[in-house]
């Protein structure tokens, strides 16, 4: 494969990436925001801190794609779209669902360690390694690349990556923290956010905390994690926009979530394409200001629902004018 083919498949490989990442945070925003005002609070915090590091993972793959001329495409021609399967050779179906024992399941196999995800990552750093050598490959914008101080609320930073060793640095944060994780939880007693994904989901699993001692092969052995799959709200899972009624509560609501996701996507575009410091307001005024629209959603029954579901944000791409506002 000539060196111009093998650019054009690192740059693929790396958008692909970048929408891996993005496709996990709407089921793991949906299970937090599901879950009622409980003792599960321990568990809403394991998710939300991979959420928010799904976030920076995305942040990361974007400066390596910056960094060697590639353009991060986010919109709505490759939007998330659920039930969503996540990948092509693993039985593995991601919903937008509520908190419970099968979501939780579903969350350990996407981060389960050693995986060809992982592989594929690996696959992109040695891409990364061969090109460079050839030279001429770091030839991005530094103006594009993404600093600390455009991000916050996750166990690392981020890095901006200007040549092999920083782009290296910047993979495998995402590679030892999710898919691409080893066999052992990389984790301290006083820093336990620090263990990767799959080991945050296995103890609401098990319902239990790791250990140092543990041996990550087996069930935790620590002080126990309480979990109440009882006390959620009983949204609809995958939901669609046809599911309320035209003119209705959820409808409106529904729209005035979409209508925010947009414009935080929209402004993830612009932070990942040239305006770095966009992200900060794209996580303030898109992510955190759209908790209390889907919460008031999952509190609202749709109406005429034979199991007494409530609704749930659809997470579509909607423009202003297809809402005739």
């Amino acid at each position: 494969m000539a060196n111009e083919d093998k650019r054009a498949t690192l740059l693929a490989r790396l958008q692909t990436a970048i929408e891996l990442e993005w496709s996990t945070i709407p089921p793991y925003m949906v299970a937090i925001l599901s879950m009622k005002v409980t003792d599960n609070r321990e568990a809403a915090n394991l998710i939300r801190g991979v959420m928010m590091e799904e976030m920076l993972h995305l942040a990361l793959v974007a400066n390596v794609l910056n960094a060697v001329g590639g353009t991060v495409h986010i919109g709505a021609d490759n939007l998330p779209t659920y039930p969503l399967r996540l990948f092509k050779d693993r039985d593995v179906t991601v919903n937008l669902a509520p908190f419970s024992a099968a979501n939780v399941a579903t969350f350990m196999k996407i981060e389960e360690p050693e995986t060809s995800v992982g592989a594929f990552y690996r696959s992109i750093v040695a891409l990364l390694e061969e090109l460079d050598a050839a030279g001429g490959l770091f030839t991005g914008d530094p103006a594009r690349q993404l600093y600390e101080d455009y991000y916050w609320g996750a166990g690392n930073q981020i890095i901006p990556v200007k040549d092999l060793d920083s782009a290296r640095q910047a993979l495998a944060v995402v590679i030892d923290k999710g898919e691409g994780a080893g066999s052992h939880p990389p984790f301290t007693p006083d820093e336990p956010l620090r263990m990767a994904h799959y080991y945050r989901f296995a103890e609401i699993h098990y319902q239990r905390q790791y250990l140092p001692s543990d041996d990550p092969a087996k069930p935790p052995t620590g002080p126990a994690l309480p979990v109440d799959y009882s006390q959620v709200h009983p949204i609809k899972v995958n939901p669609r926009a046809s599911d309320y009624a035209p003119g209705s509560k959820l409808a409106r609501l529904n729209d005035a979530f979409n209508s925010r996701y947009t414009m935080m996507l929209r402004q993830l575009a612009q932070a990942l394409t040239g305006t770095p410091k966009a992200l900060y307001t794209a996580i303030m005024n898109g992510m955190h200001g759209s908790t209390s629209t889907a919460l008031d959603m999952m509190t609202t029954p749709i109406a005429g629902d034979p199991e007494g579901r409530t609704g749930c944000p659809t997470f579509d791409w909607l423009d202003k004018a297809s809402t005739g506002s």
